[in-house]
Formats: structure tokens, C-alpha cells, sequence
């Protein structure tokens, strides 16, 4: 059903300093600033990040994934709920960036917004930015349930599996859009960008411990599960970003699914095993409220006509 992940929506205490650290350290530029919403891009979609201002209520608001059309929203319901997941209010339209939506919660909690019809916009002027938003990680404590959900529900399929501890999840050729971690209770884990090459991950930790006198969590290294270079540390309110770059490609010529084993090795092909801190990181979910939001507020442009003005 899934045909890409779009993006996420985060709550934010101070908006302008949110998105100056998007700006400063991750290169992002704003598309659209409506009624206390900046909506985020470094290509040419709308937005790939939406950072709510809300100081009473931190969280992550959504995961946002991409269908082929307005009538797999309209269907949806069905299957949503025979997977165990729950339709939050009905499809709605309004949104700024895109055609309409339908959100969607997971047994854990975990809320995702089922969307078509994303803007496109002028592309950013040349920077050192991210080429897309990739993937979220997200904790969960009974994983059955879940995965469950993720394969019956939403159409995703295994990437790779560690033991009982985690596991990748993919709805096109990156290797996971998805990924599940056991943990206590349901939080987000990261969330994550897609960068061009090891490279670029050092100038973004550059540019962290330059612009914001702050030092990386863990990384840069390889992990096993998506042999890609993983770079981590919190943004503005605490969430953690990866930085990824050479995430795996799911064709049967490249990639083949595998069980690994709980060593710490798996994780880090190159150094140290997770540190307290990384493992420690989990950003809540906010409270979710069915049906178009109210921080959704449209600016009158019919979706399918408007061209964004890019900022940086």
C-alpha cells in the first residue's frame, strides 16, 4: 500500500530556534511558515520535516507515508483495522503541501499519516544538505503486534532481523523506511536523513560542534542491518538524527534479507558498541488528535497549482 516515506511532524518549545538548527547544521530550507508550522525541504518536495511550535506539548507528531492515490485513503480503514492498528477521524484535505490525508495509529501508539499528492517546489539553491529524509526508528515493546501491523496494514516488508531485539522494515528499495527496537515503552527513536557520502557526515558534525559548540552521540561508522554510515545526535528539543549515507538497496542482485546475531558487533561494523546515551534517547509521542489537525492551516492556493517560495 505504502509506495515511499514522506516525512515527519515534531513538536517544538521555540519554532525559530528549531529551525535554525535545521538550517545551521542540516542545511534544510523553508518552504511555507503558516500559523506556527515551518514546513522543511532540501529537494524538490514541499517539505520533508514539519516542526510544530507547541512549548506544553513535546513530541513527534506523525511518521508521514506516501500512497499512490486518494482512493487507497478511501479504502483504508478495513485493513487498518483488521491489522490491530486504529483510523484516528476520517481522510481530510487542507493540509498545506499535499493533495489529503488519513491518520493512522499502530498498537504501540505510534501515529502515521497516510497522505497523496505532494507539492512539488522549486529545488534549493546548491548547499551542502541532505538529499531526502529516509527512515525513523521507533521503540515498541511487543513487537509481533507491530510488525503485524507494519506488513498487513501499511504493506511493509522485512529487511533484516536481529534476534528479538530489532528489526528493519522497507516499502520500496531503501533498505528500511522503518525500524523497531524493543524497548519499555513506545517513543521515537531517531529520525533520519540521507546524505551523499561519509563526507558529508563529517561537515554536518563539523558544522554541529562549530555552529552549536555540540558533540555527536555516536559515530560516524557502518552498521551491519543497512551497511550504511551512521552518524548521531539531538536537534534543538532532543530528538535524535541520524545522518546516514549508503543506506543498502533492497534488489535481489544486491541485498539479501538476513538474520543477525545480538552481538554488539552487528550494530558497529567498525568501533565501540551503542553508548548510554544513544540507547537512553527517546523522544514521546504527542498526544494525537483525530482528523486534520489544527496547526494544519491552509493558505488558500489550491494544493495541486501552488509554488512554494524556498527560503533559506
Amino acid at each position: 500500500m505504502v509506495t515511499r516515506v514522506g516525512h515527519i511532524a515534531l513538536h517544538v518549545a521555540d519554532l525559530d530556534a528549531a529551525v535554525d538548527f535545521q538550517q545551521q547544521v542540516l542545511g534544510m530550507v523553508e518552504t511555507d511558515r503558516l500559523a506556527g508550522v515551518s514546513y522543511l525541504t532540501c529537494n524538490d518536495r514541499h517539505h520533508e520535516l514539519i516542526l510544530i511550535e507547541d512549548p506544553h506539548r513535546r513530541g513527534y507528531d506523525h511518521l508521514a507515508l506516501e500512497v499512490a492515490d486518494a482512493g487507497i485513503l478511501e479504502t483504508a480503514g478495513k485493513r487498518i483495522a483488521a491489522a490491530g492498528g486504529t483510523v484516528l477521524g476520517g481522510v481530510y484535505d487542507g493540509e498545506p503541501g499535499i493533495d489529503r490525508a488519513l491518520k493512522v495509529a499502530s498498537p504501540a501508539g505510534h501515529v502515521y499519516k497516510l497522505f497523496c499528492g505532494m507539492q512539488t517546489v522549486a529545488p534549493p539553491p546548491p548547499g551542502d544538505r541532505p538529499l531526502k529524509f529516509e527512515h525513523v526508528s521507533t521503540k515498541v515493546l511487543n513487537h509481533r503486534a507491530e510488525e503485524r501491523f507494519l506488513t498487513r496494514g501499511l504493506g511493509f516488508r522485512c529487511s533484516d532481523r536481529m534476534g528479538f531485539l530489532a528489526s528493519w522494515w522497507h516499502c520500496d528499495e531503501d533498505h528500511h523506511g522503518i525500524a523497531l527496537t524493543l524497548a519499555p515503552r513506545a517513543e521515537l527513536s531517531h529520525y533520519a536523513y540521507t546524505f551523499g557520502d561519509l563526507a558529508a557526515l563529517g561537515r554536518v558534525a563539523d558544522r554541529l560542534k562549530a555552529a552549536r559548540h555540540q558533540k555527536c552521540i555516536w559515530g560516524p561508522s557502518r552498521h551491519g542491518p543497512g551497511n550504511n554510515h551512521f552518524l548521531y545526535f539531538h536537534d534543538q528539543d532532543g530528538a535524535m538524527i541520524e545522518c546516514c549515507s549508503e543506506l543498502a538497496q533492497m534488489q535481489a542482485d544486491r541485498y539479501q534479507p538476513r538474520r543477525w546475531s545480538m552481538h554488539p558487533g552487528t550494530i558497529n561494523q567498525w568501533g565501540a558498541p551503542p553508548p548510554p546515551r544513544f540507547l537512553l534517547t527517546g523522544f514521546p509521542i504527542a498526544p494525537p488528535q483525530p482528523g486534520r489537525p489544527p496547526w494544519a492551516v491552509g493558505d488558500g492556493r489550491p494544493p495541486e497549482t501552488t509554488t512554494a517560495t524556498v527560503r533559506a
